[in-house]
């Protein structure tokens, strides 16, 4: 399944901030990154279907092994470049 721009810009964002599986965001911050676009929450609905995070509470989202595993192969990228 090919992932939308915001969801592969979101993993780039967990890549280079926060470098290792199980790792937590607030979504207060992705808003702080990426402003409070709607996209927003629908590429982290996204990103946890495919099971890259998972979402523990509503404010917050964690970075699975699997998710750390795509961030690392960049594979989920090949689409957008």
């Amino acid at each position: 399944m090919e992932l939308s721009q915001t969801a592969c810009d979101i993993l780039d964002y967990i890549g280079e901030t926060h470098r290792r599986p199980g790792a937590r965001l607030t979504m207060a911050t992705l808003d702080a990154h990426f402003g409070t676009d709607p996209t927003v929450a629908v590429a982290v609905s996204e990103l946890a279907h495919l099971g890259y995070v998972t979402v523990p509470d509503s404010g917050t989202i964690q970075l699975t092994d699997r998710g750390f595993d795509a961030i690392h192969r960049g594979a989920y990228r090949e689409s957008h470049e």
